[in-house]
């Protein structure tokens, strides 16, 4: 029998539910890992989801990429969405940043990405040619109806295709396969660890506690994070690496390079890894501390305003929703993350009018 502690761990790194990860892992195979590894089209999939979240601009204040809770099923995962203040700013995030834009050098999105299945909250998706499949949960059916309605608009004006629904590849697809066709070459070579990674993604929230969470790609192989902290909820790095590189739910990466100052007292510091071997690929790490009060209560003010529950604000910044503080006299006074949520809303807000 499964025990309690195998199904709390999991959950540490996938943020199911106790009920559903104890179902899943029943279901498992003897001796078969807690997290499945994705393999060929599927992995691809998984790690091109990975790769158009962290290259889309936006916020991660609430979840590491808006992200609740990854199923890691061997088919058919379960990506879910915590839809926080904003189901209009979530399911703009799904229509503009998964889907491909078109264009023959746009990387925006994922070439070939369509929807089979879409109805109560969730949208079933997979890659042309294969059988490929995530199933995307916690996007309203108003607001996801809305988003590729405003898609369809677009295209009509510029002529172009939109991607969701279309049978073969757009001709915005197909010129870019012709033009970069290496690049999704390259991105197959590293899918194994940006897959692996997308299904232990909420190791980053439940294992350590961050204001912010920016995301990145780069070289093609490199799939990057960058956690800022509050000085007094500093997670070390080392504390990190452990959750990563765990020998039951972890992945086996390879130190390549350090660039720390820890050692002498600072609080920031670089790490990049290899991938297993069986995973090529780098991960690049980023750890930074905020030391500035005014810097931390903005912080505060914008998980507030993007709708973080109040028990997990106090745990990452010490302070109750919403608190706010007097700028110290050498503050740079360039704050702005609260009047860029608030523009992004009024926005949406116009278009929608």
């Amino acid at each position: 029998m499964l025990s309690d502690p195998a199904i709390d761990l999991c959950r540490r790194y996938t943020g199911e539910t106790w009920a559903g990860a104890k179902e899943r892992l029943g279901q498992l195979p003897q001796d078969s890992p807690l997290i499945p590894a994705a393999q060929g089209d599927q992995a691809f999939l998984e790690a091109q989801m990975l790769r158009a979240l962290l290259e889309h601009p936006t916020t991660y204040t609430t979840r590491p990429l808006r992200i609740m809770r990854v199923i890691p099923y061997a088919t058919r995962p379960v990506i879910r969405f915590a839809a926080d203040a904003d189901p209009d700013g979530l399911a703009d995030l799904i229509a503009w940043g998964v889907f491909s834009t078109g264009g023959r050098d746009d990387l925006r999105g994922i070439r070939g990405l369509r929807i089979i299945d879409a109805g109560h909250g969730r949208i079933d998706v997979g890659l042309l040619g294969s059988d490929a499949r995530l199933r995307l949960e916690g996007i309203p059916e108003a607001a996801w109806r809305d988003a590729e309605a405003r898609r369809h608009q677009t295209a009509l004006r510029f002529g172009e295709v939109p991607p969701f629904r279309y049978q073969g590849p757009t001709p915005g697809e197909h010129a870019f396969a012709l033009e970069h066709g290496w690049l999704e070459e390259a991105w197959k070579e590293v899918s194994g660890l940006g897959s692996a990674l997308l299904r232990r993604l909420l190791i980053f929230r439940s294992g350590a506690d961050w204001l912010d969470m920016a995301g990145f790609t780069k070289h093609v192989s490199t799939y990057g994070f960058r956690l800022t902290f509050a000085e007094s909820h500093w997670t070390d790095h080392d504390t990190l690496i452990e959750h990563l590189t765990h020998p039951v739910c972890g992945l086996a990466l390879k130190e390549d390079m350090r660039t720390c100052a820890c050692a002498f007292g600072e609080r920031s510091c670089r790490i990049w890894f290899d991938g297993p071997e069986q995973a090529a690929g780098r991960l690049d790490l980023q750890l930074v501390t905020d030391q500035e009060d005014c810097e931390i209560a903005e912080y505060n003010q914008a998980l507030t305003y993007a709708g973080s529950p109040h028990e997990e604000i106090m745990r990452v910044t010490g302070r109750p929703s919403g608190a706010a503080v007097v700028c110290a006299p050498g503050c740079h006074g360039r704050h702005g993350k609260v009047a860029f949520l608030r523009r992004m809303n009024e926005g949406r807000r116009r278009e929608h009018a």
